[in-house]
């Protein structure tokens, strides 16, 4: 057990002392959470402890629009509400044990982030939050109270602006930053608000009443009038109020049409009235076909993301073209179409190199998040300082890398190859392990590169990757 952790004891009971020790860690008690804040301590963990749950959900709430404390690991010692499940990292766990190894486990993954800059933004602070939580997963909570019905009660507690939170993951999506898990509901909302609090109501085709009724309807062959049976209704008698055609048999004189729908305000009479949707927040009204859909998905990190998460190319592309510099994504798929057009014309050929990292998770088993995360970048940097002046790079995700280099021959692959091997020795650790890498190559001559797009030759690299036959470690 560590005992230089510590942890901050949040009890709506004022606790006995102001510190103890808990699972081997130094644990300092407080009330609430001004009085932690008071106190200038930056704990590994909180422990809220209460059988309240409106408490435990105010300390929550608290904690996480804390930009210092926000992304800290925060356990429950009592009851919360369901919209508090995704806030808090859950009970308290039971043994002293499983505490210490969450809270390694977590010191480890922020050591990995010590290249990110200081921005603590809601968007930055989730991609934060999930990182230090592996296979964390942003569930949305169904909400029949919330205006949207569908809430995502993490994002909103990291929020500090208010904004939409929806808005937040459309632009973490579109940076490839999330990726969707599983597609949870379908639902249609107002094209006014936003709103999915809406109340769908039968009108008459004609005037737009809603004074729809369904009746019986008779129909008079003499005139036509279709009406209501109970107008046609004279004592014993059925008689058409409009020609006054008496009603002996059916099939002669009348019939029972299909259109039972009347209209109290026109005495429209139809088959099937129409349908609009009036939202009960603003109380606009519109027609089913323009509501909006929304699709409710759970997210997760991207490869991307994770990256992004650690400080690797998470910001925009520079502006200007620098030497052995790691490009953006999406900045070197661009580059790559534009190659191929010079390609095309005949004035220019490339390699395109794919290097692959086979035992990510095997590294950081063995040596922790944190240590691996130094490894590989100390490998990146080594990769950067071997490439030529007109080489482009970048990171397509954790453990893959794309190479584009003009006009490399065989001497230049074969010198590539040689680099590889190279920083896999030097990576070796005292306990045996090191980063094994896969290599996959593509020359693009005009030859080859009709109909090709920067996309599908991306696409063949990663298979390439994947059905190399060994690795260089």
């Amino acid at each position: 057990m560590n005992a230089t952790h510590e942890l901050a004891i949040l009890s709506q009971a004022r606790p006995r002392c102001a510190q103890i020790t808990v699972a081997g860690c130094t644990a300092h008690c407080f009330t609430d959470y001004a009085e932690f804040r008071g106190a200038g301590l930056k704990p590994q963990a909180f422990i809220i402890k209460s059988e309240d749950p409106a408490y435990v959900g105010q300390v929550l709430r608290r904690l996480r629009r804390d930009p210092d404390h926000a992304t800290a690991l925060a356990f429950v010692d009592g009851r919360y509400d369901e919209a508090d499940r995704s806030v808090c990292d859950g009970p308290l766990p039971t043994s002293s044990g499983a505490l210490l190894e969450r809270i390694e486990q977590t010191r480890s993954r922020a050591q990995a982030m010590r290249a990110r800059n200081d921005d603590r933004s809601a968007d930055s602070l989730l991609l934060e939050y999930m990182w230090l939580r592996p296979d964390c997963v942003l569930e949305p909570l169904a909400d029949w109270r919330h205006p949207r019905r569908y809430r995502y009660p993490m994002l909103e507690a990291l929020d500090r602006s208010d904004s939409d939170p929806d808005a937040i993951l459309q632009r973490l999506d579109k940076r490839g930053l999330i990726e969707r898990v599983a597609l949870r509901d379908r639902q249609r909302e107002c094209d006014h608000c936003g709103s999915a609090q809406l109340n769908f109501i039968d009108v008459c085709p004609n005037c737009r009443s809603i004074e729809v009724d369904q009746h019986a309807a008779l129909h008079c062959f003499n005139c036509g009038l279709i009406a209501p049976e109970e107008r046609f209704v004279h004592g014993d008698q059925r008689q058409c109020p409009k020609c006054g055609n008496r009603l002996r048999h059916i099939g002669s004189d009348y019939d029972r049409p299909l259109e039972t729908n009347v209209c109290h305000s026109c005495d429209h009479v139809f088959v099937e009235g129409e349908v609009e949707a009036r939202c009960a927040v603003c109380r606009h009204t519109s027609a089913t076909t323009r509501l909006r859909l929304r699709k409710i998905h759970s997210w997760r990190l991207s490869g991307l993301g994770c990256l992004a998460a650690q400080g690797v190319a998470a910001g925009p592309g520079p502006t200007l073209f620098e030497p052995r510099q790691f490009l953006p994504y999406p900045q070197f798929v661009g580059s790559l179409e534009w190659s191929l057009k010079l390609v095309n014309e005949g004035s220019f050929n490339f390699a395109l190199v794919g290097l692959h990292l086979e035992n990510l998770e095997q590294l950081r088993g063995a040596l922790g998040a944190g240590r691996t995360a130094d490894l590989l970048e100390a490998c990146t940097e080594r990769l950067r300082e071997s490439l030529g002046e007109a080489d482009l790079a970048t990171h397509a995700d954790q453990d893959t890398v794309f190479l584009l280099l003009p006009n490399a021959d065989r001497k230049r692959l074969s010198a590539l190859h040689h680099t590889v091997r190279d920083l896999a020795r030097q990576a070796m650790q005292e306990e045996g392990g090191g980063p094994a890498w896969r290599l996959a190559e593509h020359g693009v001559s005009q030859r080859n590169a009709r109909g090709e797009s920067a996309r599908s030759l991306l696409q063949q690299l990663r298979d390439g990757l994947g059905s190399a036959e060994r690795a260089v470690a």
